[in-house]
């Protein structure tokens, strides 16, 4: 009795054990999944700050190039934000410490950071747009690699991408129009590049955004066709700076609140 009894424990201990292996297995993948999603969402965030700051930069030194000096100190200090945020980025994690791209972002900057100085406004913006459009293509690698559309699917991934696009588009508005404003006139060309980005700007807006949002974004479209792309711009770069800066920190605000969905969601 004992050797069939024996024999029968043991053709049942082999699926248990495989059983307990297998849920052991999806358990340890669940757990090293949900870290690289919550590591991805570190890179994220720090990522927003880098790209909040660069574009804080172009704008400021465009306007210093075009003769608002008072902008200088300003400069400086967001220099100083900016090296330190890189520093957080590049001790984020390995897997950005070692990334071609981000090393390519570092050397970028160690040479647009005081390129300004140069005192060529087009050269300036332009090199500042190549930084960010690159640094956006990084943000994108952050997201599939550590698979950050995952959860909430793929309506939401073209959502929180899609505001950078148009937080982007505000901030190369708000960079020439500071340049503009500073400089007291508008050429032919920067009336073609300021009203193309309100088109930009005016079609991006969506109708599901708080009112106060799409208010002070209709108030800077409407700053840019009638104080801005005129004979005789009749707006300060302080001004108009802070606010389409407003105009920003609006798109950024339901950017972080998608990733805060992501997280809610990963939880």
């Amino acid at each position: 009795m004992e050797t069939p009894l024996l024999f029968t424990l043991a053709l049942l201990a082999v699926p248990v054990g495989f059983i307990v292996f297998l849920l052991a297995s999806l358990q340890l993948r669940r757990q090293a999944a949900s870290k690289l999603f919550m590591q991805g969402i570190t890179y994220i965030k720090i990522l927003r700050s880098l790209l909040t700051y660069v574009q804080q930069h172009r704008g400021l030194t465009t306007g210093f190039i075009n003769g608002n000096e008072a902008a200088k100190l300003d400069i400086q200090l967001l220099e100083q934000q900016i090296k330190r945020s890189m520093a957080e980025v590049d001790a984020a994690g390995e897997w950005m410490h070692n990334n071609v791209k981000w090393s390519s972002l570092l050397d970028h900057w160690s040479r647009l950071g005081v390129l300004y100085q140069q005192g060529d406004a087009d050269k300036n913006f332009k090199q500042h747009n190549i930084f960010i459009a690159n640094l956006l293509y990084l943000i994108d690698d952050v997201a599939d690699v550590h698979h950050l559309t995952k959860i909430t699917g793929d309506a939401m991934d073209t959502d929180w991408r899609y505001l950078l696009s148009i937080a982007e588009y505000i901030g190369q508005a708000r960079a020439l129009g500071t340049g503009v404003a500073a400089k007291g006139q508008c050429s032919s060309v920067l009336r073609i590049q300021l009203n193309h980005l309100r088109n930009k700007i005016a079609s991006s807006v969506d109708a599901s955004w708080p009112e106060q949002s799409r208010r002070e974004i209709q108030h800077l479209l409407h700053c840019i066709e009638t104080q801005l792309v005129v004979d005789r711009p009749s707006i300060q770069a302080q001004d108009y700076f802070r606010l389409a800066t407003k105009c920003i920190e609006h798109v950024l605000n339901q950017f972080d609140r998608q990733i805060e969905q992501l997280e809610y969601h990963s939880a």
